[in-house]
């Protein structure tokens, strides 16, 4: 058995499957891996043994009579899989199904807070054959070995013009289920839908608009994007453009420039298309972040790039709870920085440095209401930098069991220390 949910609650995925559709569902080449599967409206006795084999095998909460309701009064509901070498128009032989709903807005609001019955769904909560759904639910998926690539079938559907708008939503209790969902770019439905249980997990169907400018690359669709420096390749084109700007045009000495703070602050590498062209620096202290070191491009230098910089850096420190952003602008740019919504600070001394003279500034903001705080899901607390907003890696690995390998299975010895040998 491969790949499988019952309806409407279980998942179990096997694991060479899982590495199969090691990517975004709409990734998927589905004319390839499809190409030996036949979709189709499986017969009503077809439908009756499908359930059964599937009662049988994995478990179910629904009733044969509830499916034939949602399928009598929306027939897209329900497809039946089988193998192209196998089938025979004649005599078909379902050997799986995927069955889903695709929810009118109130029931995808019920879904969300919990009042929504997958076991026997209210007609009003689905929507009808030729109408746009608020969301589309996955009641339920039975497809075992090659059958699997059924799933990419039934997303290749979702996307046409009937069906593409609509987020796509999955329960996923098991271990193997909730790897399979994460493979394929589901996440946890976040508390900005409202409130949601932990199982339930959603595939976003425009998930790079939804990002924070401040984590907005890549996104071809947009003409300045940024990212936060998380890698050396990374680190090394804001060196880089740094280098270009600071070193070689304002002739500021190299150890004023790579001041020491480097490694002690955020970085925000900023894109034109695909090409590296701006850089900024977050270092946070108490009760305020100082933002620094905004270097753009000269041939960028007209054009929205800085702004855009300012505006994420300022969204990123919104997100890590400050409210007050000091900023210590070059006497020629207070304009520039005041269109973000800095201020001069009132009676603040003018400072000179590196043979620039500038101003100290202030950019007050209101609270973030999703900022990171103690009372925040301890997960959101240790999601990669600037990632808030998605599941991290340490947050998928908690669907292993906590097996304590170096404690209960030891495989070196920690009670002598080590030795070199020859």
């Amino acid at each position: 058995m491969t790949a499988q949910v019952s309806i409407p609650h279980r998942v179990s995925v096997e694991e060479n499957i899982v590495e199969r559709l090691y990517m975004r569902l709409n990734e998927i080449d589905t004319t390839s891996r499809a190409r030996h599967l036949v979709a189709y409206t499986p017969t009503n006795a077809e439908i009756d043994r499908l359930f059964e084999r599937s009662r049988l095998e994995i478990g179910t909460v629904t009733t044969l009579h509830v499916i034939k309701r949602v399928i009598s009064a929306n027939p897209d509901t329900f497809h039946a899989f089988a193998l192209r070498a196998r089938h025979c128009v004649e005599d078909p032989q379902a050997e799986g199904f995927i069955a889903w709903l695709p929810l009118t807005t109130a029931g995808r609001q019920a879904m969300l807070d919990g009042t929504f019955s997958a076991a026997d769904p209210a007609a009003e909560h689905v929507a009808g054959q030729h109408d746009a759904p608020a969301a589309i639910y996955i009641w339920g998926l039975y497809a075992p070995g090659r059958l699997a690539v059924g799933f990419a079938w039934a997303f290749q559907r979702w996307s046409t013009p009937l069906y593409r708008d609509a987020d796509i939503y999955a329960r996923a209790v098991t271990p193997s289920g909730r790897r399979f969902v994460h493979r394929v770019g589901f996440e946890t439905a976040s508390t900005q839908d409202g409130p949601v249980t932990s199982d339930l997990f959603v595939f976003r169907r425009n998930p790079l608009d939804e990002r924070p400018v401040y984590d907005s690359h890549p996104n071809a669709a947009k003409q300045y994007t940024v990212t936060v420096v998380r890698n050396h390749d990374d680190l090394g084109k804001v060196m880089a453009i740094r280098s270009s700007v600071y070193l070689a045009e304002q002739v500021c000495p190299y150890d004023e420039e790579f001041d020491g703070n480097d490694f002690a602050a955020t970085h925000l590498l900023g894109y034109v298309g695909g090409e590296p062209a701006a850089s900024i620096r977050i270092r946070c202290f108490a009760d305020f972040a100082k933002v620094e070191r905004l270097a753009v491009r000269h041939q960028h230098r007209k054009s929205r790039l800085a702004l855009v910089m300012i505006r994420a850096a300022k969204e990123l420190c919104r997100m890590k709870g400050y409210t007050r952003i000091y900023g210590q602008a070059q006497k020629r740019l207070v304009n520039m920085w005041s269109r973000s919504g800095a201020r001069p600070i009132p009676n603040a001394p003018e400072i000179t440095f590196s043979d620039f003279d500038y101003v100290q500034m202030l950019l007050e903001t209101d609270a973030h209401p999703e900022a990171v705080t103690l009372e925040s899901d301890p997960f959101k607390i240790i999601r990669p930098e600037g990632q808030w907003h998605a599941e991290g890696i340490l947050e998928k690995s908690s669907y292993r069991p906590a097996t304590r390998p170096s404690v209960d299975h030891p495989t070196i010895r920690t009670d002598r220390p080590n030795r070199r040998t020859a």
